[in-house]
């Protein structure tokens, strides 16, 4: 059995937000001092039928060079969807510029990555 490209685009999407997450760690000091970085997301949770429409799981998170921890994470989605196959995966990055759409909470081992209309393309 072969993935659909619905699977392959989800699929591709949390690969990439785990290097986009690392980047923007990168940039923020609390997160530079601490040497946080992101090791993956799992995604455990869709819920689409809720407001804020988000979807929660593990996230695994870098500690210095070698240590990881699971830390919960929200991810809010900017707009609607009543199912997986709706979310338009490859929209849904923010862009190298974008600022202030991660906020890392180490006291309680807690990322929330908050998407936004204005990161889909045109």
């Amino acid at each position: 059995m072969f993935p659909d490209e619905d699977d392959q685009a989800e699929d591709q999407f949390w690969s990439r937000l785990e290097y986009r997450v690392c980047r923007e760690m990168d940039s923020m000091p609390d997160c530079r001092r601490l040497g946080l970085w992101c090791d993956g997301f799992i995604p455990e949770q869709y819920l689409l039928d809720r407001v804020p429409h988000r979807i929660t799981g593990v996230a695994w998170i870098g500690i210095g060079p070698r240590n990881q921890e699971e830390w919960n994470f929200s991810l809010v989605l900017p707009l609607p969807a009543s199912s997986r196959g709706e979310i338009n995966w490859a929209a849904l990055l923010p862009p190298p510029e974008a600022k202030g759409w991660l906020v890392v909470a180490p006291e309680k081992k807690q990322i929330e990555v908050k998407l936004r209309e204005e990161f889909a393309p045109g």
